[in-house]
């Protein structure tokens, strides 16, 4: 009886196992990554190499959606101390990009969100002045305050196209993003103008992240997400033909 028991105990750890998505580590230059349904089952987790320690932060990503309605969310940092650390939206009513830094939320007016588009993103922000500030296909934003004037610290759960509203989860399907992501990069640092600016055209030689590189990323993969490559699943704009 106790060996049956025991085999027992043993098939339900390897099947707790096998439904674990599991980490990849791969280079996903020319991918993207397919969020197929509206759901809070897709997500995709990013993993850093090391704890976070952080006095300013740029985030880089591209999208492609038809997503009109709801706030879809893109990126989603949460810590131990803020489950919204450092988080990027679309305000569907409003027509607003919203930036949330260490829970405290800021939007940003007349920046492009067209269906069925490749669109460039890249958000800063700095402890130093608590400015942040939005780039959107070569467009800026003005900076404005908003967070308090502390280092990005902690261990962090990264998300694409779940908003956590807890460390960890709290997903919720308002917030869920369709669509297509590609080239997310996170640096400890706010990038220059000129660096957003090449990241914006799409070259070859723009700056790779320091803290999350999507030429080498490690992440886990849930649901109907899945990666797929790029050139099969959208024509390229005129900036990547170059």
């Amino acid at each position: 009886m106790k060996r049956l028991s025991s085999y027992v105990f043993f098939i339900v750890l390897c099947g707790l196992a096998l439904s674990q998505p599991i980490k990849h580590r791969k280079c996903l230059r020319e991918k993207v990554i397919t969020f197929p349904q509206l759901t809070t089952n897709n997500w995709v987790k990013l993993h850093p190499n090391e704890s976070m320690d952080m006095s300013a932060a740029t985030v880089c990503l591209r999208f492609y959606t038809e997503q009109m309605s709801l706030d879809p969310c893109l990126f989603s940092l949460a810590t131990p101390s803020y489950p919204q650390n450092f988080s990027l939206r679309w305000l569907s009513f409003s027509k607003q990009y919203e930036m949330t830094i260490h829970s405290f939320k800021v939007q940003f007016d007349g920046l492009v969100f067209k269906n069925n588009q490749w669109i460039s993103m890249c958000a800063t922000w700095d402890a130093n002045s608590g400015l942040a500030q939005m780039f959107v296909n070569k467009v800026a934003s003005i900076k404005k305050e908003v967070g308090p004037k502390v280092s990005f610290k902690g261990n962090p759960v990264i998300t694409l196209g779940q908003f956590q509203t807890q460390y960890d989860g709290g997903f919720n399907q308002h917030n869920a993003f369709t669509g297509f992501i590609a080239d997310v990069h996170v640096h400890g640092q706010v990038l220059t103008i000129r660096q957003i600016k090449t990241y914006m055209e799409a070259k070859t030689k723009y700056k790779l992240g320091d803290y999350i590189n999507w030429h080498n990323l490690m992440y886990t993969i849930a649901g109907s997400a899945q990666v797929e490559e790029k050139h099969q699943v959208t024509f390229y704009s005129k900036e990547e033909q170059q």
